[in-house]
């Protein structure tokens, strides 16, 4: 189509036009997104959002009217556009929540050296108290939840894990005692 060249690639007086209408008119259409609720930070991006949209859209206009009111209204739809751009980003940004901030090593040091503990703390258990007080004092769940998970009497829940908290305090307790020097 003979036309459609001219479309895409602007003449030299399209090129021209353009020239003029950016000179005359960039600080109103600047002003004017300014106004249409486009920050500081933003605006010179959708002005020249806005003179693209002029490039392509230049063969349609006819001159009829003021250019300035041609070029409100293309900047009135692109920064509507960059509005509605900005509310999305600020919705997806409120779902994902804060990052926590990165353990130091000395704090994943504790963390694999309190793990190891905890795991030599539960070898010292028989399996039963061990279930017991993992569910109970590890996952949270209550004593009636317990016994009636492992199919057990609820006053042998908490007897098993009576003995297996005792244990623990003792497990604590010695190795807090400092160790003798000699």
């Amino acid at each position: 189509m003979p036309g459609s060249a001219a479309r895409t690639t602007p003449s030299a007086s399209g090129r021209s036009a353009l020239e003029t209408l950016y000179r005359e008119h960039a600080g109103f259409v600047w002003r004017a997104v300014r106004r249409l609720g486009v920050p500081e930070a933003a605006a010179e991006d959708v002005v020249q959002e806005v003179f693209l949209v002029v490039r392509r859209r230049l063969p349609e206009y006819e001159g009829r009217g003021a250019p300035t009111s041609w070029l409100y209204a293309i900047a009135r739809g692109v920064a509507a556009n960059h509005r509605r751009g900005r509310a999305r980003a600020d919705r997806r940004l409120r779902v994902v929540p804060e990052p926590r901030p990165l353990p130091s090593p000395e704090d994943e040091v504790g963390r694999a050296d309190a793990a190891a503990r905890v795991r030599d703390f539960l070898a010292t258990l028989d399996l039963d108290q061990r279930e017991v007080f993992v569910l109970v004092d590890v996952e949270g769940l209550s004593g009636p939840e317990v016994a009636e998970a492992l199919g057990i009497n609820l006053n042998v829940a908490y007897s098993r894990l009576r003995l297996a908290r005792r244990k623990l305090r003792r497990f604590v307790a010695d190795r807090l005692e400092p160790e003798d020097p000699s």
